[in-house]
């Protein structure tokens, strides 16, 4: 339970400060305000809604990463930024539309509207499709109303060129995921699409413009029996001892629909070919699903293993047992390099380590341990005690001694900790947004 510590003021000095008219008490309600907009995004927001049509709303897309509702960005290459905007419709058929606004003096005004698909607006970004030195605009769309579950997800990718009037469709392609990189590495942007008919076929297929039109660099065949790709990055995927880099594609896939199972396929381009670099079908086969991501920020995209700690491998059960993340990058031929490992406890969604390098395949959990209860991680060789961790109530939290430091709070427990080793737990970066850590006792030292 959380302490309250209340401050008691003299009564004779509160009759002076209300004699005064001095206020020290205020409602918070009442001290918060409106942000004020600008008059000129004010003067903006009243254009759009006089052109936004009847029971129709501005909309964002689906992307954590886009929170805005109007975007500005120089379509045109005058060096003067546009106001783009999204709004949905009840159209059955066509839900999605756009408006161009451009300010002219000190006033803005609509230059045109434009059609979108479907009824939903996955993605947007706004790069330099076509190599002109201006920026287009390319949006993914979906047909998914609340009805419909995901396999009757239909998506459509729109390319958009604006030319200081009008808006042209430059390429519009079915997809199941879509990045936008360099795969050739000729410092142009190229458009990589994954179509996915479950079922039926798996296709990787990059395309850049050229000459007037997109055209297919090349096209790869996948695996047929994914489920769906549940996580789709581009960006480096290896570097050399040299500092020369290549770029790529990872792609997590689940191979069922409750997603009990995963594999991850890297896919690049050498001499215009794509190719999918991990040939062994069950070198990244794990029972989870997991994410691949650039962990430690040099750039490179790291894959997790799920490997278990020495001598649980024959528990029976296999959710009781507590996984080690292990990250491994691309070796630049055909397997996979170790880079870091981490504890992630699944029922709880919180991660703990990352381990000492040294310490990979040198470090496991006493069998004794109970997932949920306590864990205690120990050196293979020695039984040494590297660290601990340890589930409380918030009750027990309040009344346990200093030695087990905050480490993190879900489903109504506070998980604590002890290492004796140094090394990072600071890397909780899927932390629920409403956690308060607990108030910690003032004798307490922080990590």
């Amino acid at each position: 339970m959380v302490k309250r510590y209340w401050f008691y003021i003299p009564a004779a000095l509160l009759l002076m400060m209300m004699l005064s008219g001095c206020s020290f008490i205020s409602d918070p309600v009442l001290l918060m305000k409106t942000p004020e907009l600008s008059a000129e995004k004010e003067s903006l927001r009243s254009i759009i809604e006089a052109n936004r049509p009847e029971n129709s709303s501005l909309i964002r897309s689906n992307q954590e990463e886009d929170t805005n509702i109007i975007h500005f960005v120089d379509l045109d290459g005058d060096g003067v930024n546009e106001a783009v905007v999204f709004y949905e419709t009840q159209d059955q058929n066509v839900g999605i539309h756009g408006m161009i606004f451009k300010k002219t003096g000190d006033a803005w005004a609509k230059q045109t509207t434009f059609d979108g698909e479907g009824k939903v607006l996955e993605s947007l970004y706004f790069k330099d499709m076509t190599n002109d030195g201006r920026v287009d605009i390319v949006a993914g769309f979906s047909g998914k109303s609340d009805n419909e579950s995901e396999e009757d997800l239909q998506n459509g990718l729109i390319v958009y060129s604006y030319n200081g009037k009008n808006v042209e469709r430059i390429l519009e392609l079915p997809y199941t995921n879509y990045v936008i990189s360099d795969m050739n590495r000729d410092h142009v942007n190229d458009l990589t699409i994954v179509n996915l008919k479950r079922g039926e076929s798996n296709f990787i297929t990059t395309y850049q413009y050229k000459d007037g039109s997109f055209l297919e660099l090349d096209k790869l065949e996948l695996k047929p029996y994914i489920y769906n790709y549940y996580n789709v990055v581009a960006g480096k995927v290896y570097t050399d001892p040299e500092g020369n880099s290549v770029d790529g594609i990872v792609l997590d896939a689940s191979l069922s629909p409750v997603g009990e199972s995963s594999i991850t396929s890297i896919i690049v381009m050498e001499d215009g070919k794509l190719k999918s670099v991990l040939p062994k079908e069950d070198q990244t086969l794990r029972m989870y699903r997991v994410y691949s991501e650039d962990i430690n920020d040099d750039g490179i995209i790291e894959i997790p293993l799920l490997e278990p700690p020495v001598g649980w491998s024959y528990f029976k059960n296999q959710d009781d047992v507590p996984y080690f993340y292990a990250y491994y990058r691309w070796d630049g031929k055909s397997g996979l390099k170790f880079v870091a490992e981490k504890f992630h406890d699944f029922k709880n969604d919180f991660d703990f380590g990352f381990f000492p390098p040294q310490l990979h395949n040198k470090i496991t959990v006493d069998t004794k341990s109970q997932l949920g209860k306590y864990l205690r991680f120990v050196a293979t060789d020695t039984g040494k005690t590297i660290a601990e961790i340890k589930y409380f109530t918030q009750s027990e939290w309040d009344k346990q001694s200093d030695d087990w430091r905050y480490l993190y709070r879900n489903n109504g427990k506070v998980i604590g900790y002890k290492k004796n080793f140094d090394f990072d737990i600071t890397n909780n970066k899927n932390k629920s947004k409403d956690e308060v850590p607990p108030i910690e006792r003032k004798d307490r030292q922080s990590e």
